[in-house]
C-alpha cells in the first residue's frame, strides 16, 4: 500500500511540473495590455487552420498573435475560461476578447492569441491504448475543467502535445458555457451527436478494460476547483454574463448556477466515478440476462461507431467540410448585410 502511494505520488509529481512548465512557456508578459492599435497584418501562412477565419497580426515589437474571428459572447467565453483555468494553475493559451480596426477596413469583433509552436501534425489517436499514461491522466483530469466550464467541444484536434512528456493542451476553449452550465457528467455528453470527443474514447477504452485510470487524478483535479478564490471567480463570470446576456435576471441566475456547479463538483465527481467503477466491474463478468447483453452489446457498438465518425471527420470529408465552413464564416464577416450595418460586429448573439 505504502509502494503504491508513494508510485502515485511520484506520478503526480511529474505531471505537475509537467503542467507548470507548460503554464511558464504560455505565458506572454503584458498580454492584456496589448493595444490593438499597434497591430498589423503579418504572414497568412502562419495562420493556423480551423473552422472560423484567422488573421495573422504582430505588434511594434515583432511579437505574433492569431485573431479568430467570431461573435463577442464566443470570445468572452474563451477570455473567461483562460482566466478560470490560470486562477487554477492549468496551462491555457491566453486569450483576449478584442476589437480590431486595421487600417482601411471596417472594425470586426473576435478573439486574438499568441502563436504556439507545436507540431500541427501530431494528434491523440483515437486509440487510447496508444496514448502515454501521463496523457491519459491529463485529459482526465482535465474532464473536471470541461464540465465545469461547460464546454464539450473537445475533439483530438483541439490538443495541441506540448512539453517533453507531450501533454494534451486545449487549446480552444470559445465553446464555453455552451448550455449555460446545464450539462450533464456523463462520458457519453458531446457538444454535437456527431463530433466525438477526445474523453469518448478514454471512457469507452476504461470501462472495457482496455486502460487503466487513475480516477484519484479526476477526484484531485475537481478538488482544486472547488477551491477556487470564490470572489475571482464570480468577477470573471459575471464579465462574460455582461456580454452573453442582455437580462440582468438571466446573467444573475447564471452566475448563481455557475457557482453552485462548482461548489458541488467533488460529489458530481464522486458520483460519476463511481457509475465507471459500477460499468467496468459489470463488463467484465458474464451477462446474467439477454437484455444485459444486448445492452452491453449496444455499449460496445456505440463505441466502435465514435471511431468510425472520428476517421470520417479527421479524414477527406472532415477536412472539406471545415474548409466550406471557414470560408463561409469568411464571406459573412467580410460581407455582413446591408440591412443593418452593426451586423458584422455582433455583440449578443450566440453562433
Amino acid at each position: 500500500m505504502l509502494h503504491t502511494f508513494r508510485e502515485n505520488a511520484s506520478f503526480r509529481h511529474r505531471i505537475e511540473r509537467a503542467l507548470q512548465a507548460i503554464c511558464a512557456e504560455l505565458h506572454v508578459d503584458d498580454f492584456h495590455a496589448l493595444d490593438a492599435k499597434t497591430l498589423r497584418r503579418g504572414d497568412p501562412a502562419e495562420a493556423r487552420s480551423g473552422s472560423k477565419p484567422l488573421l495573422t497580426l504582430c505588434s511594434e515589437a515583432g511579437s505574433c498573435y492569431a485573431f479568430k474571428q467570431c461573435d463577442g459572447p464566443l470570445a468572452a467565453a474563451e477570455e473567461a475560461a483562460y482566466e478560470l483555468r490560470r486562477l487554477g494553475g492549468r496551462p491555457t493559451v491566453p486569450a483576449r476578447a478584442m476589437r480590431l480596426e486595421l487600417e482601411g477596413e471596417d472594425a470586426i469583433l473576435g478573439l486574438i492569441k499568441p502563436f504556439v509552436d507545436f507540431n500541427l501534425g501530431a494528434e491523440l489517436d483515437a486509440d487510447t491504448t496508444t496514448w502515454t499514461p501521463e496523457q491519459r491522466a491529463v485529459l482526465l483530469a482535465d474532464h473536471a475543467w470541461e464540465w465545469f466550464l461547460d464546454n464539450l467541444d473537445t475533439n483530438t484536434s483541439q490538443y495541441a502535445l506540448l512539453g517533453p512528456l507531450r501533454v494534451p493542451v486545449n487549446i480552444d476553449w470559445d465553446r464555453s458555457f455552451f448550455s449555460d452550465g446545464r450539462s450533464e457528467l456523463t462520458r457519453f455528453a458531446k457538444y454535437k451527436p456527431q463530433l466525438p470527443n477526445a474523453r469518448t474514447f478514454l471512457y469507452a477504452d476504461y470501462v472495457a478494460g482496455k486502460i487503466k485510470l487513475p480516477l484519484w487524478m479526476l477526484a484531485n483535479e475537481a478538488r482544486r476547483i472547488r477551491r477556487l478564490p470564490s470572489r475571482r471567480v464570480q468577477e470573471i463570470l459575471e464579465r462574460y454574463a455582461a456580454v452573453r446576456f442582455d437580462d440582468p435576471a438571466e446573467r444573475e441566475l447564471f452566475v448563481r448556477r455557475t457557482l453552485m456547479r462548482r461548489r458541488g463538483i467533488e460529489r458530481e465527481v464522486g458520483s460519476f466515478m463511481r457509475a465507471l467503477w459500477s460499468e467496468r466491474r459489470s463488463l467484465s463478468t458474464p451477462p446474467d440476462s439477454l437484455g444485459e447483453w444486448f445492452h452491453r452489446s449496444a455499449l460496445l457498438a456505440w463505441a466502435k461507431w465514435q471511431r468510425v465518425l472520428n476517421a470520417m471527420l479527421r479524414g477527406p470529408i472532415g477536412q472539406a467540410a471545415r474548409r466550406l465552413l471557414t470560408f463561409t464564416r469568411s464571406w459573412k464577416a467580410r460581407y455582413p448585410a446591408k440591412s443593418d450595418p452593426n451586423e458584422g460586429i455582433p455583440t449578443r448573439a450566440v453562433e
